[in-house]
């Protein structure tokens, strides 16, 4: 499954890469679709690369037919990125239950603003699933369903959530 997004903001990407890079948290209020983000590790190693863990936990909806089947960590992932201020890019991994999402976005300065670009590529392993093979034809499509619902907002929603975190600036 493939997830992209391409966004314009109307703020330098000088000031909306770091924001996003340094500052995560602050856009939490921002992101209706994040519980919650715990950073675990922000290593500088150059001046053009930044290597940042965070621990993502999503607000999800889950059909009530499979929410039994499927564990609460469902919807907690594992961010690894790799920051790249020379283009500025992030090289990401993100490491949940039973998936796993890779990309590139990049964060490209654009007629004074920053065209936000987001690309990532979800892979789902199943078999990580406690799921009864008589259920497994009808709950497999609902989990992957979940799991894209739960994914993709937070990823393709960043333009929105950094729309409305400068809005409050200006106030």
């Amino acid at each position: 499954m493939i997830i992209e997004s391409i966004d314009y903001l109307d703020r330098p990407a000088d000031e909306v890469y770091p924001l996003v890079r340094d500052h995560l948290t602050e856009l939490l209020p921002y992101l209706p679709d994040v519980e919650s983000i715990e950073q675990k590790s922000y290593v500088r190693e150059s001046d053009d690369r930044v290597r940042v863990v965070n621990i993502w936990k999503a607000k999800a909806k889950v059909p009530s037919f499979v929410a039994k089947m499927i564990p609460p960590d469902l919807f907690v992932w594992t961010d690894r990125a790799l920051w790249k201020s020379e283009d500025y890019s992030v090289d990401y991994e993100l490491e949940g239950f039973c998936y796993r999402v890779t990309g590139t976005n990049t964060f490209g300065p654009e007629d004074g603003g920053t065209e936000l670009r987001i690309s990532g590529t979800v892979e789902i392993y199943p078999e990580k699933l406690k799921i009864p093979k008589l259920l497994w034809k009808k709950a497999y499509p609902m989990i992957e369903g979940s799991i894209k619902n739960a994914v993709q907002p937070n990823l393709t929603s960043l333009a929105r959530g950094l729309r409305a975190y400068f809005e409050a600036q200006k106030e």
